[in-house]
Protein backbone atom coordinates (compact mmCIF):
# COMPACT_ATOMS: atom_id res chain seq x y z
CA UNK A 1 0.00 0.00 0.00
CA UNK A 2 1.50 3.44 -1.06
CA UNK A 3 2.22 6.56 0.78
CA UNK A 4 0.85 9.42 -0.58
CA UNK A 5 2.30 11.68 1.72
CA UNK A 6 5.41 10.73 0.58
CA UNK A 7 4.65 11.34 -3.00
CA UNK A 8 3.12 14.80 -1.74
CA UNK A 9 5.90 16.16 -0.32
CA UNK A 10 8.21 15.01 -3.71
CA UNK A 11 5.98 17.08 -5.57
CA UNK A 12 6.77 20.29 -3.39
CA UNK A 13 10.11 19.44 -3.60
CA UNK A 14 10.12 19.50 -7.21
CA UNK A 15 8.07 22.95 -7.48
CA UNK A 16 11.06 24.38 -5.40
CA UNK A 17 13.83 23.00 -8.08
CA UNK A 18 11.60 24.15 -10.61
CA UNK A 19 10.64 27.86 -8.64
CA UNK A 20 14.18 28.23 -8.80
CA UNK A 21 14.95 27.26 -12.65
CA UNK A 22 16.95 24.29 -11.50
CA UNK A 23 14.87 21.09 -12.97
CA UNK A 24 17.05 19.38 -15.02
CA UNK A 25 16.12 17.80 -18.54
CA UNK A 26 17.89 15.40 -20.49
CA UNK A 27 18.67 16.24 -24.05
CA UNK A 28 16.22 16.07 -26.53
CA UNK A 29 16.86 12.81 -28.99
CA UNK A 30 18.22 13.00 -32.21
CA UNK A 31 19.83 16.26 -31.52
CA UNK A 32 23.81 16.67 -32.19
CA UNK A 33 25.14 17.42 -28.73
CA UNK A 34 27.42 20.49 -28.78
CA UNK A 35 28.54 19.96 -25.28
CA UNK A 36 30.66 16.52 -25.55
CA UNK A 37 33.13 15.93 -23.56
CA UNK A 38 34.42 13.60 -26.73
CA UNK A 39 37.32 16.20 -27.29
CA UNK A 40 39.61 14.45 -29.59
CA UNK A 41 36.72 11.83 -31.20
CA UNK A 42 38.37 9.15 -29.65
CA UNK A 43 35.12 7.09 -28.66
CA UNK A 44 34.51 6.31 -32.38
CA UNK A 45 38.20 5.34 -33.25
CA UNK A 46 38.31 1.96 -34.99
CA UNK A 47 41.58 1.11 -32.96
CA UNK A 48 40.05 1.76 -29.81
CA UNK A 49 36.20 -0.40 -30.93
CA UNK A 50 38.90 -3.23 -32.05
CA UNK A 51 40.85 -3.37 -29.16
CA UNK A 52 37.56 -2.90 -26.50
CA UNK A 53 35.91 -5.96 -28.66
CA UNK A 54 39.12 -8.07 -28.36
CA UNK A 55 39.12 -8.14 -24.94
CA UNK A 56 34.93 -8.44 -24.57
CA UNK A 57 35.40 -11.73 -26.53
CA UNK A 58 38.42 -12.69 -24.67
CA UNK A 59 37.52 -11.49 -20.92
CA UNK A 60 33.59 -11.52 -21.07
CA UNK A 61 31.36 -8.37 -19.80
CA UNK A 62 32.51 -7.68 -16.53
CA UNK A 63 34.72 -7.49 -13.80
CA UNK A 64 33.62 -9.65 -11.64
CA UNK A 65 34.48 -7.48 -7.89
CA UNK A 66 36.38 -5.24 -6.59
CA UNK A 67 40.17 -4.83 -7.45
CA UNK A 68 41.14 -6.21 -4.25
CA UNK A 69 38.78 -9.62 -4.78
CA UNK A 70 38.09 -10.97 -8.34
CA UNK A 71 38.75 -7.16 -10.34
CA UNK A 72 42.32 -7.17 -10.46
CA UNK A 73 42.39 -7.77 -14.31
CA UNK A 74 46.07 -7.43 -15.72
CA UNK A 75 45.12 -4.47 -17.85
CA UNK A 76 44.44 -2.87 -14.87
CA UNK A 77 48.25 -2.79 -13.81
CA UNK A 78 49.22 -2.20 -17.45
CA UNK A 79 46.98 1.07 -17.72
CA UNK A 80 48.38 2.25 -14.54
CA UNK A 81 51.64 2.25 -15.61
CA UNK A 82 50.83 4.15 -19.27
CA UNK A 83 48.84 6.53 -17.35
CA UNK A 84 51.79 7.49 -15.17
CA UNK A 85 53.75 7.35 -17.95
CA UNK A 86 51.57 10.07 -19.69
CA UNK A 87 51.43 12.35 -17.21
CA UNK A 88 55.39 12.02 -16.63
CA UNK A 89 54.13 10.91 -13.09
CA UNK A 90 56.13 7.95 -11.00
CA UNK A 91 52.86 5.75 -10.21
CA UNK A 92 48.82 5.70 -10.62
CA UNK A 93 45.81 3.94 -9.67
CA UNK A 94 42.66 3.15 -11.75
CA UNK A 95 39.26 3.97 -10.33
CA UNK A 96 36.05 3.34 -11.79
CA UNK A 97 34.80 6.82 -12.41
CA UNK A 98 36.49 10.21 -12.32
CA UNK A 99 33.76 11.38 -9.92
CA UNK A 100 34.93 8.47 -7.74
CA UNK A 101 38.89 9.09 -7.76
CA UNK A 102 38.08 12.84 -6.89
CA UNK A 103 35.90 11.84 -3.63
CA UNK A 104 38.04 9.10 -3.01
CA UNK A 105 41.50 10.39 -3.41
CA UNK A 106 40.46 13.74 -0.81
CA UNK A 107 39.00 11.01 1.65
CA UNK A 108 42.38 9.08 1.74
CA UNK A 109 44.71 12.19 2.00
CA UNK A 110 42.67 14.18 4.01
CA UNK A 111 44.59 12.12 7.06
CA UNK A 112 48.14 13.67 5.54
CA UNK A 113 46.48 17.27 6.39
CA UNK A 114 44.31 19.91 9.14
CA UNK A 115 43.07 22.29 6.51
CA UNK A 116 41.89 22.41 3.16
CA UNK A 117 41.81 25.31 0.50
CA UNK A 118 39.06 24.63 -2.45
CA UNK A 119 38.53 26.91 -5.52
CA UNK A 120 35.30 28.19 -5.59
CA UNK A 121 34.07 27.20 -9.09
CA UNK A 122 35.59 23.39 -8.21
CA UNK A 123 33.99 20.69 -9.35
CA UNK A 124 30.96 18.77 -7.69
CA UNK A 125 33.06 15.75 -7.35
CA UNK A 126 36.16 17.63 -5.34
CA UNK A 127 33.20 19.62 -3.24
CA UNK A 128 31.83 16.18 -2.36
CA UNK A 129 35.11 14.78 -1.04
CA UNK A 130 35.70 17.95 0.53
CA UNK A 131 32.15 17.57 2.68
CA UNK A 132 32.88 14.05 3.04
CA UNK A 133 36.19 14.62 4.63
CA UNK A 134 35.21 16.72 7.70
CA UNK A 135 38.38 19.25 7.44
CA UNK A 136 37.70 22.46 7.96
CA UNK A 137 37.83 24.16 4.48
CA UNK A 138 38.27 27.61 3.53
CA UNK A 139 36.72 28.35 -0.13
CA UNK A 140 38.80 30.95 -1.71
CA UNK A 141 37.86 33.40 -4.55
CA UNK A 142 38.47 31.65 -8.07
CA UNK A 143 42.34 31.35 -9.03
CA UNK A 144 43.09 33.68 -6.10
CA UNK A 145 46.62 32.24 -4.88
CA UNK A 146 47.04 35.70 -2.76
CA UNK A 147 43.74 35.00 -1.15
CA UNK A 148 45.41 31.84 0.08
CA UNK A 149 48.67 33.52 1.07
CA UNK A 150 46.77 35.79 3.40
CA UNK A 151 45.00 33.36 5.31
CA UNK A 152 48.31 31.51 5.72
CA UNK A 153 49.68 34.54 6.94
CA UNK A 154 46.94 35.07 9.24
CA UNK A 155 46.89 31.75 10.66
CA UNK A 156 50.65 32.15 11.38
CA UNK A 157 50.60 35.02 13.30
CA UNK A 158 47.39 33.73 15.27
CA UNK A 159 48.46 30.50 16.21
CA UNK A 160 52.46 30.66 15.99
CA UNK A 161 52.67 28.10 13.73
CA UNK A 162 51.27 26.79 9.78
CA UNK A 163 48.71 23.70 9.75
CA UNK A 164 49.54 21.04 7.53
CA UNK A 165 46.98 21.79 4.25
CA UNK A 166 46.49 20.91 1.08
CA UNK A 167 45.10 22.81 -1.92
CA UNK A 168 41.92 21.52 -4.33
CA UNK A 169 41.68 23.21 -7.71
CA UNK A 170 41.01 21.55 -11.22
CA UNK A 171 44.06 22.55 -14.41
CA UNK A 172 41.03 23.28 -16.60
CA UNK A 173 37.12 24.39 -15.50
CA UNK A 174 34.47 22.68 -16.67
CA UNK A 175 32.24 25.41 -17.06
CA UNK A 176 33.84 28.44 -16.70
CA UNK A 177 36.64 26.95 -19.35
CA UNK A 178 39.91 28.89 -18.21
CA UNK A 179 42.83 27.47 -16.69
CA UNK A 180 44.37 27.66 -13.45
CA UNK A 181 47.91 29.28 -12.74
CA UNK A 182 49.43 25.50 -11.65
CA UNK A 183 52.72 26.75 -11.30
CA UNK A 184 51.99 29.90 -9.50
CA UNK A 185 50.04 27.27 -6.84
CA UNK A 186 52.68 24.78 -7.09
CA UNK A 187 55.28 27.54 -5.73
CA UNK A 188 52.63 27.97 -3.21
CA UNK A 189 52.67 24.65 -1.98
CA UNK A 190 56.67 24.79 -2.06
CA UNK A 191 56.43 27.95 0.11
CA UNK A 192 54.36 27.87 2.31
CA UNK A 193 54.75 23.45 2.66
CA UNK A 194 51.35 22.43 1.92
CA UNK A 195 50.11 19.78 -0.71
CA UNK A 196 48.74 20.28 -4.09
CA UNK A 197 45.68 18.61 -5.57
CA UNK A 198 44.72 19.35 -9.17
CA UNK A 199 41.40 17.78 -11.31
CA UNK A 200 42.81 17.23 -14.67
CA UNK A 201 39.48 15.51 -16.14
CA UNK A 202 39.42 18.44 -18.49
CA UNK A 203 43.42 18.75 -19.46
CA UNK A 204 44.67 15.76 -19.60
CA UNK A 205 44.43 14.94 -23.99
CA UNK A 206 43.45 18.70 -24.86
CA UNK A 207 46.41 20.95 -23.03
CA UNK A 208 50.30 21.43 -23.79
CA UNK A 209 51.96 19.92 -26.87
CA UNK A 210 51.06 16.29 -26.29
CA UNK A 211 48.15 16.23 -24.19
CA UNK A 212 49.37 15.29 -21.02
CA UNK A 213 47.63 18.37 -18.93
CA UNK A 214 48.02 21.69 -17.22
CA UNK A 215 51.57 21.27 -16.23
CA UNK A 216 53.10 20.66 -19.84
CA UNK A 217 50.89 23.47 -21.20
CA UNK A 218 52.53 25.69 -18.51
CA UNK A 219 55.96 23.91 -19.52
CA UNK A 220 56.42 23.24 -16.10
CA UNK A 221 57.63 20.17 -14.19
CA UNK A 222 55.00 18.61 -11.07
CA UNK A 223 56.32 17.30 -7.50
CA UNK A 224 54.75 13.80 -7.23
CA UNK A 225 56.01 14.75 -3.35
CA UNK A 226 53.80 18.07 -3.15
CA UNK A 227 51.43 17.33 -5.76
CA UNK A 228 48.73 14.53 -6.83
CA UNK A 229 46.74 14.20 -10.30
CA UNK A 230 43.67 13.86 -10.68
CA UNK A 231 41.17 12.53 -13.84
CA UNK A 232 39.16 10.32 -16.62
CA UNK A 233 39.31 8.43 -19.44
CA UNK A 234 35.89 9.29 -20.28
CA UNK A 235 36.22 12.55 -22.16
CA UNK A 236 39.51 13.34 -23.86
CA UNK A 237 40.37 9.72 -23.86
CA UNK A 238 36.99 8.59 -25.35
CA UNK A 239 36.22 6.18 -22.88
CA UNK A 240 35.04 6.02 -19.09
CA UNK A 241 36.82 5.55 -15.59
CA UNK A 242 39.39 7.85 -13.44
CA UNK A 243 42.64 7.87 -12.23
CA UNK A 244 45.00 8.99 -9.27
CA UNK A 245 48.91 9.63 -10.73
CA UNK A 246 51.05 10.51 -7.43
CA UNK A 247 54.05 9.26 -5.42
CA UNK A 248 54.20 5.45 -5.10
CA UNK A 249 53.09 6.42 -1.16
CA UNK A 250 50.61 8.32 -1.66
CA UNK A 251 48.79 5.32 -4.02
CA UNK A 252 49.83 2.89 -1.68
CA UNK A 253 47.29 4.98 1.41
CA UNK A 254 44.71 5.24 -1.67
CA UNK A 255 44.47 1.31 -2.08
CA UNK A 256 43.97 1.05 0.96
CA UNK A 257 41.67 3.95 2.42
CA UNK A 258 40.26 4.67 -0.80
CA UNK A 259 36.31 4.06 -0.21
CA UNK A 260 35.58 4.38 -3.89
CA UNK A 261 38.02 1.83 -4.52
CA UNK A 262 38.18 -0.68 -2.23
CA UNK A 263 34.07 -0.54 -2.02
CA UNK A 264 33.38 -0.54 -5.70
CA UNK A 265 33.27 -3.08 -8.64
CA UNK A 266 36.77 -2.46 -10.82
CA UNK A 267 36.67 -1.80 -14.72
CA UNK A 268 35.63 -4.14 -17.26
CA UNK A 269 38.59 -5.77 -18.81
CA UNK A 270 36.93 -4.48 -22.34
CA UNK A 271 37.21 -1.02 -20.75
CA UNK A 272 40.75 -1.12 -19.53
CA UNK A 273 41.60 -2.03 -22.87
CA UNK A 274 40.19 0.77 -25.12
CA UNK A 275 41.37 3.22 -22.38
CA UNK A 276 45.04 1.71 -22.86
CA UNK A 277 44.63 2.10 -26.24
CA UNK A 278 43.79 5.94 -26.25
CA UNK A 279 46.87 6.26 -23.88
CA UNK A 280 48.65 4.38 -26.54
CA UNK A 281 47.69 6.44 -29.12
CA UNK A 282 48.69 9.81 -27.59
CA UNK A 283 51.82 8.67 -27.24
CA UNK A 284 52.23 7.51 -30.50
CA UNK A 285 50.38 10.87 -32.59
CA UNK A 286 50.61 14.10 -31.02
CA UNK A 287 48.80 15.30 -34.51
CA UNK A 288 45.55 14.31 -32.62
CA UNK A 289 45.82 16.83 -29.95
CA UNK A 290 47.16 19.39 -32.59
CA UNK A 291 44.11 19.00 -34.53
CA UNK A 292 42.11 20.18 -31.90
CA UNK A 293 43.60 22.97 -30.93
CA UNK A 294 43.86 24.18 -34.59
CA UNK A 295 40.19 23.32 -34.32
CA UNK A 296 39.76 25.17 -31.09
CA UNK A 297 41.44 28.72 -32.98
CA UNK A 298 39.13 28.45 -35.42
CA UNK A 299 36.07 28.67 -33.48
CA UNK A 300 37.62 31.13 -31.80
CA UNK A 301 38.17 33.26 -33.94
CA UNK A 302 34.75 32.91 -35.75
CA UNK A 303 33.56 33.93 -32.73
CA UNK A 304 35.64 36.74 -31.37
CA UNK A 305 36.60 34.37 -28.46
CA UNK A 306 40.37 34.89 -27.46
CA UNK A 307 43.24 32.98 -27.95
CA UNK A 308 42.77 30.46 -25.19
CA UNK A 309 43.50 26.42 -26.31
CA UNK A 310 40.54 25.87 -23.64
CA UNK A 311 38.06 23.99 -26.05
CA UNK A 312 35.34 24.75 -23.62
CA UNK A 313 33.40 27.69 -24.91
CA UNK A 314 30.63 29.50 -22.08
CA UNK A 315 28.28 31.56 -24.15
CA UNK A 316 26.75 34.29 -21.77
CA UNK A 317 24.56 37.22 -22.32
CA UNK A 318 20.86 38.17 -21.57
CA UNK A 319 18.83 35.11 -20.78
CA UNK A 320 16.37 35.35 -23.67
CA UNK A 321 19.52 36.15 -26.03
CA UNK A 322 20.78 32.55 -25.12
CA UNK A 323 17.83 31.03 -25.24
CA UNK A 324 16.55 32.39 -28.85
CA UNK A 325 20.57 31.73 -29.71
CA UNK A 326 19.96 28.01 -28.36
CA UNK A 327 16.51 27.75 -30.81
CA UNK A 328 18.40 28.81 -33.51
CA UNK A 329 20.75 25.87 -33.17
CA UNK A 330 17.88 23.38 -32.95
CA UNK A 331 16.57 24.33 -36.06
CA UNK A 332 20.04 22.72 -37.69
CA UNK A 333 19.84 19.70 -34.95
CA UNK A 334 22.39 21.33 -32.65
CA UNK A 335 21.62 21.38 -29.35
CA UNK A 336 23.59 23.08 -26.49
CA UNK A 337 22.59 23.15 -23.12
CA UNK A 338 21.89 26.38 -21.15
CA UNK A 339 23.37 25.86 -17.90
CA UNK A 340 21.75 26.88 -14.69
CA UNK A 341 22.70 27.15 -10.63
CA UNK A 342 23.58 25.09 -8.86
CA UNK A 343 25.86 23.78 -11.30
CA UNK A 344 26.86 27.85 -12.01
CA UNK A 345 26.72 30.48 -9.77
CA UNK A 346 23.55 32.93 -9.00
CA UNK A 347 23.42 34.96 -11.92
CA UNK A 348 25.88 33.15 -14.39
CA UNK A 349 23.46 31.37 -16.48
CA UNK A 350 25.53 30.47 -19.74
CA UNK A 351 25.38 28.46 -23.01
CA UNK A 352 28.22 25.71 -22.79
CA UNK A 353 29.21 24.01 -25.68
CA UNK A 354 32.57 22.69 -26.55
CA UNK A 355 34.88 22.27 -29.53
CA UNK A 356 35.31 18.19 -30.53
CA UNK A 357 37.30 16.70 -33.39
CA UNK A 358 33.81 15.34 -34.10
CA UNK A 359 32.59 18.21 -35.22
CA UNK A 360 31.71 18.94 -38.78
CA UNK A 361 32.43 22.05 -40.65
CA UNK A 362 29.15 23.16 -41.47
CA UNK A 363 28.30 23.16 -38.01
CA UNK A 364 30.67 25.43 -37.21
CA UNK A 365 29.15 28.06 -39.66
CA UNK A 366 25.61 27.43 -38.44
CA UNK A 367 26.78 27.72 -34.75
CA UNK A 368 28.74 31.46 -36.07
CA UNK A 369 25.61 32.04 -37.83
CA UNK A 370 23.31 31.56 -34.66
CA UNK A 371 25.90 33.82 -32.91
CA UNK A 372 26.29 36.57 -34.57
CA UNK A 373 22.00 36.99 -34.87
CA UNK A 374 22.21 37.63 -31.40
CA UNK A 375 23.83 40.86 -30.07
CA UNK A 376 25.50 41.21 -26.77
CA UNK A 377 26.10 37.37 -26.73
CA UNK A 378 30.24 36.75 -25.59
CA UNK A 379 32.20 33.48 -26.08
CA UNK A 380 34.95 32.43 -24.29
Amino acid sequence: MGNPEYLEINDCLLQEIERRGQRKELPPRGEISLASNDYLHLSRHPRLIERAAEELQRSGTGATGSRLLSGNHPLNRDLEIAIASFKNGPSALVFTTGYQANVSAIGALSGLVELLYSDALNHASLIDGIRLSRLETEIFPHNDIDWIKQDLERRLQKQGKLPRFMVVTESLFSMEGDLSPLPDFLQLVRDWNGLLLVDEAHATGTLGPRGRGGFEHAGQAWEPERVILTGTFSKALGGLGGFVVCHPDYRELLLSRGRGFVYSTALPPSVLASNLEAVRLLEEDSEIVKGLRDRVTKVRDRLNAGDSPSPILPIRGELGKMKSFREHLLESALWAPLVYPPTVPEGSERIRISVTLGWEENWIDRITEAFHKERDLKAG
